[in-house]
């Protein structure tokens, strides 16, 4: 029988915490709270509204800030010694709806519940959602897709629901909010099922809720890390692929039934399949690559699409057209990509999944 907590990973959000506590409260989960070396007197705002409300929760605190991922994996340890199965995360900046907890813990199947995570994934996306933000989402989907078959809608969405000893297990690479991604790839691969729960999107005003994510040091870790995973994908064994998110029709796209973010996805890495042997084509051919060389690089190309489902018709083109117009192919292959992506991204803007 499944047994939930939930767990609020703090860094500077004392305006918003204790909504979000009231949110766990309201929904009967014990709260663990994880200070990560706040400074501005979060974790005693939190410690005082557990009092006054009856105390259903504790605040674990760490000595300095050490990122998302080391509370997160704090609240783990302090989850388990309570003796729960699943943890429910939910940011506390207040971003995250917590009326639709009751459908995370309704979404667990009745069979290997211990072996499902349920994410988050935000939606109806309104029409003053930034475009780039939106594309980051579908990319990093893009990755995960890529690294373990999964087609998931909000890679990046903090409002999950985990199983804890799965997770608990996991040795991932990345310490910040990249680990929430990993997290996705490692469990798929370790067998776990995925379910998904839609969320409306909610703005808070930037000086009550303001974001700690740091583009130059968060992406870069996010990017290293989705592109490692998918390299460990394609050349190594023992990887799980998910039996219910990319089949080997993808191989043939465009042909096959997709779901609306499937296509989208599958779009987006047609885009990027075209772009990424177009210009190592442009390039081999431009170099005077030797023949045996240029083999062995086609040859590897080949490999990942094949081990990552990636559309054949689109290596072809971008093959053939790298080695007719090899300049050409340089400079036109990356702008049709991103025109591409950027167009799909848009056309599906608040879609259903």
């Amino acid at each position: 029988m499944p047994s939930f907590v939930g767990i609020i990973p703090l860094y500077n959000h004392a305006l918003t915490v204790p909504d979000v506590l009231a949110g766990l409260h309201a929904e009967g989960l014990y709260a663990i709270v994880v200070d990560d070396g706040s400074t501005d007197g979060g974790a005693e705002i939190a410690e005082h509204w557990l009092r006054a409300h009856g105390g259903s929760g504790e605040v674990v605190r760490l000595p300095k800030n050490h990122g998302k991922a080391a509370a997160l994996l704090a609240g783990f340890d302090a989850a388990t010694k309570r003796g729960a199965t699943h943890a429910l995360t939910i940011d506390a900046d207040g971003q995250h709806d917590w009326a639709r907890i009751t459908d995370f813990l309704n979404a667990l199947p009745a069979v290997r519940p211990e072996r499902t995570l349920v994410l988050g994934d935000r939606r109806a996306l309104p029409s003053t959602y930034p475009t780039a933000r939106l594309f980051g989402r579908f990319l990093s989907g893009l990755a995960v897709r890529a690294a373990c078959g999964s087609i998931v809608g909000d890679a990046a969405c903090g409002m999950r629901l985990y199983p804890i000893a799965m997770t608990r297990a996991l040795r991932c690479r990345s310490g910040r909010y990249a680990w929430e991604e990993e997290a996705i790839i490692r469990l798929v691969w370790s067998g776990a099922q995925l379910q998904q729960v839609e969320i409306p999107v909610i703005y808070r005003n930037a000086a009550i809720a303001p974001s700690h994510y740091q583009f130059k040091r968060d992406w870069l870790e996010g990017t290293l890390v989705l592109v490692y995973s998918i390299l460990l994908r394609a050349f190594s064994s023992g990887r799980h692929w998910t039996h219910d998110g990319s089949t080997r029709i993808d191989l043939l796209w465009p042909l096959g039934k997709r779901s609306t973010m499937a296509r989208c996805l599958m779009s987006m890495l047609a885009a990027f399949t075209i772009a990424v042997t177009g210009i190592t084509a442009g390039a081999l051919t431009a170099t005077n690559t030797p023949l045996p060389m240029a083999a062995v690089v086609a040859g590897i190309i080949l490999w990942i699409v094949l081990r990552t489902n990636a559309p054949l018709l689109l290596v072809a083109i971008g093959w053939i057209a790298g080695s007719v117009a090899p300049i050409a192919s340089l400079f036109a292959a990356p702008i049709i990509a991103a025109v591409w992506s950027f167009t799909t991204v848009r056309r599906l803007r608040g879609a259903p999944r």
